[in-house]
């Protein structure tokens, strides 16, 4: 067992190899909760042309899947974001999804919809609920790897309109995934992007 501070370690390790130097300000988790989460910021390079923000500390627990896990996917899971600007509703966004499961008993993984219930955004905007997808276009081996013998996946965040998620409950998230990807959604945040259906 490493522990927290031997988790923090791993974790930053991995974040370090993929999306290069830990040298911006780490938002930190200062209220107390089940799990103590921080989020990264990784600066743009040359390779990867925008800010990745990622979670530190979801992972410290596994999520509670009862008798449902599917067998596909890791217990423990990091939630990653990208954007042109960091911007203090992304952080408060990761942190509270980061720590959802372990207050509530559900786990969240790739094909979730989750509502807001109102804009998450600074400024008002259509974005009031989250898909959660695979990071298909990052490396492999990023989107993966271990904390205390047991996988950890990482979950993208994708903000969406009420519309979209209405659409995933009626035809699935693989499909709502689809529809955003033929309609040229970026990977990269868009606060004032209309629905797609």
């Amino acid at each position: 067992m490493f522990g927290e501070s031997g988790n923090i370690e791993v974790r930053e390790a991995h974040y370090e190899r993929f999306l290069g130097a830990l040298d911006q300000p780490i938002f930190h988790s200062t209220d107390l909760q089940p799990v103590h989460v921080d989020v990264y910021q990784f600066t743009p390079t040359k390779r990867r042309p925008f800010w990745t923000l990622i979670t530190g500390g979801m992972s410290d627990r596994p999520q509670d899947f009862g008798f449902n896990k599917p067998y596909d996917i890791g217990p423990r899971a990091e939630l990653v974001m990208y954007t042109k600007s960091p911007s203090p509703w992304m952080f408060n966004v990761l942190k509270g999804l980061a720590e959802y499961p372990h207050r509530s008993g559900q786990f969240i993984h790739w094909g979730h919809t989750l509502p807001n219930g109102k804009p998450m955004t600074a400024k008002p905007s259509a974005l009031t609920s989250y898909l959660i997808r695979c990071p298909e276009f990052e490396a492999e081996d990023f989107r993966r790897f271990e904390i205390e013998d047991e996988a950890v996946d990482l979950l993208w965040v994708v903000p969406i309109t009420e519309e979209e998620r209405q659409f995933a409950i009626k035809v699935g998230s693989v499909q709502l995934g689809w529809t955003l990807d033929e309609n040229n959604v970026s990977h990269i945040i868009d606060e004032q992007r209309k629905s797609v259906v």
